[in-house]
């Protein structure tokens, strides 16, 4: 049996989409008889902990879950240690690591030059194949983990509720969305439960007691289960969020949304991967002009584009998978072989 390692495991941030990404990645491996040995928590900078990851056991392969970290690697220390870390699995560790699901978006070219050392580069969106293909690197588009295949069942979808508002990942616009949705009697949600793991008393005080406070008051109570966030997010005619995930499963689900912009382009890449253009996705300042009468619900040639962009997806994502599986157990002296 293989064994692997993966970086960037996002359990710990009790974030719907994050927890569905590696609930997926995990399911795929177990399916292609793969051992995950042992994980590294994202916002752990490994660069820290070298020896940590010494002492961990041998594995024959290495996956780093990209999700939305690499990107404006001038100003994020996540994003330049994500870019770092092939080079250390290959001269310290002595192992192939592969990047997959990442969205890469406005980093120095000394961060491409960097990632070079991976052994495959999977992105998870064609704009950021684009950008990586600019810098004379190659990779393979993917869609996001988030659709991969499962076997989730859930209610038919027929919305019983009205207009929910899905938070963003970017903290100001929040206060606009918060407001938005009381102004209207919408119930506003946050994509990430709040729970005692999610913030570290020492690195961020300010964050941590907040976060305790809304576990102890809101939260406690409340599932983490992606399924059950997704039955959520059925059971309404309209979803507006600017949370990347949130979109990813309204599409999977074909639930009805209006997407803001976040903290780069990777919803509009999203959008113009599954749909060819863009017209759900909206600036923050164009929120008051959404006709909240209508229903926004999908056409007919929006169904049938959905339909096989979900379909091939899934075929996607598990060939990605199968195909690195296979690597790991071949002769690695020769180049990787994408298709």
């Amino acid at each position: 049996m293989i064994k692997i390692a993966i970086i960037n495991d996002t359990r710990v941030t009790s974030h719907y989409g994050c927890m569905l990404v590696m609930e997926n990645l995990l399911a795929l491996l177990e399916k292609n008889n793969v051992e995950v040995v042992w994980t590294w928590d994202v916002s752990v900078d490994w660069r820290k902990h070298k020896r940590q990851i010494l002492n961990q056991p041998k594995v024959d392969a290495i996956i780093v879950n990209g999700e939305g970290t690499i990107h404006h690697s001038k100003d994020r220390k996540f994003a330049q240690s994500l870019a770092e870390f092939a080079l250390f699995s290959n001269e310290v560790l002595k192992t192939p690591s592969y990047l997959i699901n990442a969205t890469l978006y406005k980093n120095d070219a000394k961060e491409y030059e960097k990632l070079k050392e991976y052994r495959a580069i999977y992105v998870r969106d064609k704009g950021s194949l684009e950008e990586l293909n600019s810098f004379k690197l190659e990779g393979r588009y993917v869609p996001d983990l988030t659709f991969a295949a499962n076997n989730r069942d859930y209610l038919e979808l027929n919305a019983t509720q009205g207009v929910v508002v899905i938070d963003s990942a970017i903290k100001q616009d929040n206060i606009v969305l918060k407001e938005f949705s009381q102004r209207n009697g919408f119930p506003f949600k946050s994509m990430i439960v709040a729970r005692r793991k999610n913030a570290k008393f020492i690195r961020s005080p300010r964050p941590y007691i907040k976060n305790i406070l809304k576990y102890l008051t809101s939260d406690r109570k409340i599932s983490t289960s992606p399924t059950t966030y997704i039955q959520y997010l059925r059971d309404h005619r309209l979803v507006i969020t600017g949370r990347y995930h949130t979109v990813s499963m309204c599409i999977k689900n074909r639930i009805p949304f209006i997407a803001i912009d976040s903290n780069t382009p990777k919803i509009r890449y999203l959008l113009a991967d599954a749909l060819g253009e863009t017209k759900r996705n909206i600036q923050l300042s164009e929120l008051e002009q959404i006709k909240l009468t209508e229903r926004y619900e999908y056409s007919d040639e929006e169904l049938i584009k959905l339909s096989r962009f979900i379909h091939t997806s899934e075929e996607m994502i598990d060939g990605m998978i199968a195909h690195i599986v296979n690597d790991v157990e071949s002769d690695r002296t020769k180049k990787y072989c994408y298709k």
